[in-house]
C-alpha cells in the first residue's frame, strides 16, 4: 500500500481537486508550497516570498534557474519540510520536485496529471481567482498557462534527474482530459489500496485463456 503520493500535475489538469478527493478517501494530507511554509523553520520563508520566486521562475530559462543561488536556497528549506511531512503521516504532496525528493520510497507513488487539450483548460484557468484572467484574450491566457507549466517544469528539473512531464519520471500518467477528474481519482484510490490477487486463480485464468506453443 502507497503511503505517500508525490503529484506533478500540469496546470488546470484538475490536480487539486483530484488530490483533495483522494486524500480525503485515503486519509492522506494535501500540501501544496503554502502548506509546505507552515512546516518550514527559515524566518525569511513566507507565502509572498514563494509567490514572487514562482514568478520569475516562470520567465527564467532552465539554465538560469540551475545557476540560481535563491534556487538552491529555497529548494532545501521545501525539502526539508518535504521530509517533515512524510514524517507526520500518509499525505500527498504537491509538486516541488517531490517524486525526486523521495524515489527511494517504496512507498511513495510518483504521478503525473496532465490534459491533452489546452482549449479546455481556458475556462478554468479563467475560474481560477488566484489570477484575474478574463479580460486577457485568448492566446494571452494560452501563454499564461503554458507559463505555469514551465515554471513547474524548471523548478523540477533544475534539481531533479528526470524531467517534469516525462512518463519516464512517473509511476503513473492519467490524462484527466480523456478520463475526467472522477476516474482519476478512482485510479488513484485503488492505486493506493491493498489489493492481492489470487494468484493461483490468476494462472488457471491464463491456462484457459490461451494456447501455448514451443
Amino acid at each position: 500500500m502507497y503511503k505517500y503520493i508525490a503529484m506533478d500535475s500540469e496546470y488546470c489538469s484538475m490536480g487539486r481537486w483530484i488530490s483533495a478527493i483522494v486524500g480525503d478517501a485515503m486519509n492522506m494530507k494535501l500540501y501544496e508550497g503554502k502548506d509546505l511554509i507552515d512546516l518550514c523553520t527559515e524566518e525569511w520563508m513566507s507565502e509572498d516570498y514563494l509567490n514572487e520566486f514562482d514568478e520569475r521562475l516562470s520567465t527564467m530559462t532552465l539554465a538560469q534557474v540551475k545557476k540560481s543561488p535563491k534556487m538552491q536556497r529555497v529548494h532545501q528549506a521545501l525539502t526539508k519540510a518535504i521530509y517533515k511531512a512524510i514524517e507526520k503521516g500518509p499525505c500527498i504532496i504537491h509538486e516541488r520536485a517531490a517524486g525526486e525528493i523521495l524515489k527511494e520510497q517504496d512507498d511513495c507513488l510518483k504521478v503525473l496529471l496532465y490534459n491533452t487539450s489546452l482549449e479546455h483548460k481556458i475556462p478554468r484557468a479563467i475560474a481560477d481567482k488566484t489570477y484575474d484572467l478574463e479580460e486577457l484574450s485568448h492566446d494571452e491566457i494560452i501563454a499564461f498557462i503554458k507559463s505555469r507549466d514551465h515554471m513547474r517544469k524548471v523548478y523540477r528539473d533544475a534539481v531533479a534527474v528526470t524531467s517534469w512531464g516525462e512518463k519516464t519520471s512517473y509511476d503513473l500518467c492519467l490524462d484527466s482530459d480523456m478520463l475526467g477528474r472522477e476516474k482519476c481519482a478512482e485510479i488513484l484510490i485503488e492505486a493506493c489500496q491493498d489489493i492481492s490477487l489470487d494468484m493461483k486463480q490468476c494462472a488457471q485464468i491464463i491456462k484457459d485463456s490461451f494456447t501455448w506453443t514451443v
